[in-house]
């Protein structure tokens, strides 16, 4: 049993400002903009998404980049009525991925593992890594390695999984897709930080986490969390891994 630890939602790529995360670790999961408003059925907008202050994430956001790059930035009204690509889905237990360095690892994962969801959230204007809930796996597919109707079949066995709402806006399924199918899944009610920063700014996972979940390394021989946010493999038991979030270590 394993857990991958991978890096979701909205922040500095997509997003400003950052969602916030206080003192107490009270925070909002605000999903990244989807790609375009043609390109899902989603009908979740920051408009409607409620934070746990009362207000919306449209409220909060001055600017949304679709894209994750300059080349298109959504403001005012339009930001509001802008989609969300819901991803992962806690509600659903369902996860979708598509960059190459995640879905290697994800298709490691067996039945009774664990998916962990950080993002990057701000707090008193310092950015950090912060842990914020998980899926615990019942089966991982590759849809990608799949002929087109195999496809089909799993994303209508995931119908609120993000890339599935993008297949029945355009009849096309997302390329690289890996799909984490869950049986049960978590948002936490409190963020919990798992960086530190070095001198050089970017964000590496905190070394008593390094102990206790031992990822396994590439590179200089830590955990980096990014500038763009990394996966990691970790070599930790999922039901310990659970506990230790649920006791907030």
């Amino acid at each position: 049993m394993t857990v991958v630890l991978s890096g979701v939602a909205a922040d500095t790529t997509n997003v400003s400002p950052v969602p916030s995360v206080d003192g107490d670790g009270r925070f909002s999961y605000v999903p990244i903009p989807e790609r375009s408003r043609s390109a899902t059925v989603e009908d979740s907008c920051y408009g409607d998404w409620w934070l746990a202050d009362g207000y919306t994430a449209a409220d909060h956001l001055e600017e949304i980049r679709p894209k994750g790059d300059d080349t298109l930035r959504v403001r005012g009204d339009e930001l509001a009525d802008w989609p969300l690509h819901h991803d992962p889905n806690f509600d659903a237990a369902t996860y979708g991925e598509r960059r190459g360095a995640y879905t290697r690892r994800l298709l490691e994962l067996e039945a009774g593992d664990v998916v962990a969801f950080y993002t990057g959230l701000r707090r008193d204007g310092s950015m950090h890594r912060y842990l914020i809930g998980y899926i615990e796996v019942e089966r991982v597919y590759d849809v990608d390695a799949m002929e087109y109707d195999r496809a089909v079949e799993v994303l209508m066995d995931n119908p609120e999984n993000a890339h599935t709402k993008r297949w029945q806006a355009t009849g096309e399924v997302d390329s690289g897709l890996t799909v984490a199918d869950g049986s049960d899944a978590r948002l936490l009610d409190r963020a919990r930080r798992i960086s530190v920063q070095r001198d050089n700014g970017h964000y590496y996972l905190d070394a008593e986490l390094e102990t206790r979940w031992r990822p396994r390394h590439s590179g200089d021989g830590t955990a980096y969390l990014g500038g763009v946010k990394q996966a990691h493999l970790l070599d930790v038991d999922g039901e310990k891994f659970q506990s230790d979030v649920v006791n907030q270590l």
